[in-house]
């Protein structure tokens, strides 16, 4: 008998998915009605909606609106810090007196975090922030007409915050595919068997149809069959013969 679950072992994670579905797929295109509700193919479409879920790749729109976003605030406190550091300079007494006020509160982080970690990066935005919005500010904002800037750079930090941390507890949620896989392999192992027993009890060309379709799923994930060097040659009938004479014992998989 071939050793399916030896075949799915073999596949990668990608590959093993693509064989869930085109199993199920195979099975719901018979029109067999008693394959679709057999107790392990259930199984298998339990099993598979949760691994698909698994193997599903972060979402690439998502990675590049945080990217974005953390480049736009990053760019937006880089012009608020140089525009403050000018008025160090203003003739205007006044002005220079605000954004001197100012400045100081900046210039305690620094300007460059690029060598701080990500976290850290968002909280010295958020100390700053959370700084310039003391009432001892309010009209030295107003005099440099930052207050705007601030409100935007404080939306921004939001923004930043709320999609990141989305982003990372939807990947904390997700079941990584490793823990998933020896699940799926044995859900894919046990319908192949029952299929089996439930082609040979019922002997019609129908069931024997669906069971080689089911096994050829197995070939267009490029798994191919070769004997192992052990083993002893199989009679010629016993790769020919209806699912009832399914290959010999013996054989191992090996990946093309």
């Amino acid at each position: 008998m071939q050793n399916f679950k030896t075949k799915a072992n073999r596949v990668g994670t990608q590959s093993l998915a693509m064989l869930a579905l085109r199993i199920i797929e195979t099975v719901i295109k018979s029109a067999i009605q008693e394959a679709r509700i057999s107790k392990q193919f259930l199984i298998l479409e339990e099993v598979n909606s949760r691994y698909q879920i698994a193997v599903e790749p972060a979402s690439k729109e998502v990675s590049e609106a945080i990217k974005a976003l953390f480049n736009e605030r990053k760019t937006l406190f880089g012009d608020i810090f140089d525009y403050l550091e000018g008025l160090l300079k203003s003739p205007d007494l006044d002005m220079k007196a605000a954004g001197t006020l100012l400045f100081g509160v900046l210039n305690k982080f620094g300007k460059s975090y690029g060598s701080f970690k990500i976290a850290d990066q968002s909280l010295r935005y958020i100390r700053i922030i959370e700084a310039l919005k003391r009432p001892e500010y309010t009209a030295a904002l107003i005099k440099t007409s930052l207050t705007d800037k601030l409100a935007q750079f404080d939306e921004l930090q939001l923004s930043y915050e709320d999609l990141y941390m989305g982003s990372g507890n939807d990947s904390a949620a997700r079941i990584a595919p490793s823990n998933l896989r020896r699940e799926m392999e044995v859900a894919i192992k046990m319908y192949v068997d029952e299929l089996k027993w439930l082609a040979n009890a019922a002997g019609t060309e129908a069931w024997n149809t669906l069971y080689m379709n089911v096994e050829q799923r197995f070939n267009e994930v490029n798994v191919s069959l070769v004997r192992k060097k052990t083993a002893k040659p199989a009679p010629e009938s016993a790769t020919t013969n209806a699912p009832a004479n399914a290959p010999a014992n013996g054989t191992a998989i090996e990946v093309q």
